[in-house]
């Protein structure tokens, strides 16, 4: 892992990353929500900070005095985005940070988080929502079988022919504003995974050459992992 031209080791803490994990039990079950906010600041200035992402976040002040089992699944969430938000950091990875959240409040998280990037700073946002992350994105990375198939400008989804490759076509097909058209098939497991690209058993392009390993390589701005392209 590489920050800021730097090697740093999974287990180290990162000056300026900020986590929002995926699952809701990553609190305290026995501990009150205010102080795992705090995470041990004491100052007035942090309270208030504490207190401010609240309201901005629909959660009252009644939230500090609560444990998680007193929460909704959606104010958790809230709870992990207000705590990422709460040292200012550079970076955040948000892992799923809306689901559980009203349509309103999602829409706001992600416009926070825009305008977060639009300070300079950096937004990681993993979703299986592509139109949630072409709300806010610049980048969008393709995933499936839990490899990179795909890295396209986020202005790449507004039309199927600016995109690269067979998975990330056929993801925009069956988006409901482009046809909601299924994708035939379902992914492997990761034990068994095929020899070669990683989509061939449910792609209209598949040919022998796809049997042998296919890097990413650039296609008209944007990464692609396809010999067909």
């Amino acid at each position: 892992i590489r920050y800021r031209g730097k090697e740093t080791g999974e287990t180290d803490g990162v000056p300026g990353i900020a986590l929002v994990p995926q699952s809701v039990a990553w609190l305290d079950p026995l501990m009150k929500i205010g102080k795992q906010v705090l995470a041990g600041r004491k100052t007035t200035a942090a309270k208030e900070r504490m207190r401010t992402l609240f309201a901005r976040y629909g959660l009252s002040e009644a939230v500090e005095e609560l444990y998680p089992h007193e929460c909704s699944g959606g104010m958790i969430r809230r709870i992990l985005l207000v705590a990422a938000l709460m040292d200012e950091p550079e970076l955040i990875i948000a892992d799923e940070p809306t689901p559980g959240m009203d349509e309103e409040l999602a829409r706001q998280a992600m416009d926070e988080l825009r305008e977060f990037a639009d300070e300079g700073k950096g937004v990681l946002l993993i979703t299986h929502d592509i139109e949630l992350a072409l709300r806010g994105a610049d980048r969008i990375a393709v995933f499936y079988a839990g490899t990179t198939v795909e890295v396209a400008e986020a202005a790449d989804f507004a039309k199927e022919e600016l995109l690269r490759h067979p998975y990330t076509k056929a993801l925009w097909r069956a988006m409901p504003a482009n046809g909601f058209s299924p994708i035939e098939g379902g992914q492997p497991y990761v034990k068994d995974l095929p020899e070669g690209c990683v989509f061939q058993e449910r792609c209209p392009w598949f040919g022998k050459e796809c049997r042998k390993e296919i890097p990413l390589r650039q296609v008209r701005g944007g990464l692609v992992r396809c010999v067909r392209v």
